[in-house]
């Protein structure tokens, strides 16, 4: 067999090539937009009008080269959260956490190891599966 008769290999999922990112949000019918600022990159998204930010985390000094991603969804017009209800849903949930940022929103996150080679597209699929649900159980437990 000749080396052009093997099968194409998958290309991992990796914070590393954001574009493997971005090409699985485009599959899903989501925007994908990589932004630069004077931090670390990221790719703004948006799912059942709700804007997203997936920040590529642990970066080199030159911000490439990343290891991690972080989901991040939060509301500007909920400030002062009450932190008992923060703590009950950090206490039934697995997989996210939420906080009070620096200007006192309520935030939800989800980190997501791409380190060491990347996660095949199907975990990262899932993985973007169960913060989408997050997110839209965050919007409802935020605002009733």
């Amino acid at each position: 067999m000749a080396v052009g008769d093997l099968p194409a290999k998958a290309q991992n999922v990796t914070a590393s090539r954001p574009a493997t990112i971005e090409a699985i949000l485009k599959e899903r019918g989501l925007p994908s937009e990589l932004k630069q600022g004077e931090g670390n990159p990221y790719i703004r998204s948006a799912y059942d009008d709700m804007p997203f930010l997936i920040a590529l985390m642990n970066c080199d000094e030159a911000k490439a080269n990343c290891a991690t991603v972080q989901f991040y969804f939060g509301f500007n017009d909920r400030k002062g959260f009450d932190l008992e209800k923060l703590n009950e849903w950090n206490a039934t949930k697995r997989f996210v956490r939420a906080y009070r940022d620096s200007e006192n929103d309520p935030v939800l996150v989800m980190d997501v190891d791409t380190d060491k080679g990347g996660v095949p597209e199907a975990v990262f699929n899932e993985n973007l599966s169960v913060w989408l649900d997050q997110m839209q159980q965050y919007r409802r437990f935020v605002t009733e």
